[in-house]
């Protein structure tokens, strides 16, 4: 599965990041979820281009989300965040704790409001997919140039 994804000029990991090279977050489900993980991107992630910083942001988001009511990820429940920075892209790991599911596109009307998180990440990521192994994880690739 993958699309194309705009290049983003001037991506360079800071030092640190290229040495332990990558970040993690563990936090709880449930509603505020997709908000703790967008205000721990933003600490973590300024140092990226503008446009590459905002698809991580509405991509992550929506796969938390995606977590929280798809996934039934509650407050007692852990969704884990990975970022891994590579000379050419950036890569985002969202696991939970659901059983998973199989990618078949997007399954309301038009005019329905929902529903478009994976349809943002198949055409906005370069490449992306679904692992399953006792827990699900969805895991997109950001090109950096």
């Amino acid at each position: 599965m993958s699309s194309h994804s705009p290049s983003v000029e001037g991506f360079k990991p800071p030092e640190d990041w290229r040495h332990r090279g990558v970040r993690r977050l563990r936090t709880a489900g449930g509603p505020h979820a997709p908000e703790r993980v967008r205000a721990w991107l933003q600490a973590n992630t300024d140092w990226l281009p503008d446009a590459l910083e905002s698809d991580l942001l509405l991509l992550t988001s929506e796969l938390v989300n995606n977590c929280v009511l798809h996934g039934e990820a509650g407050a007692d429940d852990v969704i884990e965040i990975e970022l891994e920075a590579t000379p050419t892209s950036l890569r985002a790991h969202v696991t939970d704790p659901g059983a998973g599911f199989e990618p078949t596109g997007r399954q309301r009307e038009m005019d329905e409001p929902g529903g478009w998180g994976l349809v943002l990440v198949e055409r906005m990521a370069a490449n992306w997919g679904v692992e399953r192994a006792g827990r699900t994880r969805v895991w997109f690739e950001l090109a950096a140039a």
